[in-house]
């Protein structure tokens, strides 16, 4: 059996990130520790990301991260943007909204996103979403989204013990050595 990991790892591993993104995760824990998917008490993740690019840096890859906010009185979907940086898989920033004094050189707020790489329109309200404003192609996983949520809602987030965290991790392993990563590209 493999090592012990954290819930929050396992998390980051079960996102459709490339390999390079979640080694990334594992030596910026800031970086890490601002990404809402690893906030299972708070937000349910779609599982899914969209890439683009903007006109103002088209050699920097944008990926969007979609998650389910059930924490609020009014739920709603958000959207946090990782810049692979050149798309050479080295250097990630990620665009959420961060409290004052929070950001970093990796971790940077959802403005300074707009102002950059929004800048000339682009990218106009997607950081909140309702679940028609979702990709048509996420809508789906968005009600899946919202149902898990609501049974989360009702139950409280439980986080799973070790022994369960690292049963998944193993089958994790394995699904990974298949066919488990199904690309599909959005509007197409």
């Amino acid at each position: 059996m493999s090592d012990s990991i954290s819930l929050e790892d396992l998390i980051i591993q079960m996102m459709p990130f490339a390999s390079e993104l979640v080694e990334w995760c594992k030596t910026h824990p800031e970086f890490q520790s601002a990404l809402k998917p690893i906030y299972a008490g708070k937000f349910v993740s779609l599982g899914a990301i969209v890439t683009s690019y903007s006109p103002n840096f088209p050699k920097d890859e944008v990926i969007g991260i979609y998650v389910y906010d059930y924490s609020r009185k009014n739920p709603l979907f958000k959207q946090d943007f990782i810049v692979n940086k050149d798309k050479v898989y080295k250097e990630f920033v990620l665009y959420t909204r961060v409290q004052d004094g929070k950001s970093s050189k990796y971790v940077k707020d959802i403005n300074e996103f707009y102002t950059t790489y929004g800048n000339g329109g682009y990218y106009i309200n997607s950081h909140h979403l309702s679940l028609e404003q979702l990709p048509v192609e996420l809508q789906e996983r968005g009600q899946q989204a919202i149902k898990l949520a609501n049974k989360l809602k009702g139950g409280f987030f439980i986080k799973p013990d070790q022994a369960h965290i690292d049963k998944v991790h193993g089958e994790l392993i394995l699904a990974k050595k298949g066919e488990w990563w199904v690309k599909k590209k959005l509007g197409g």
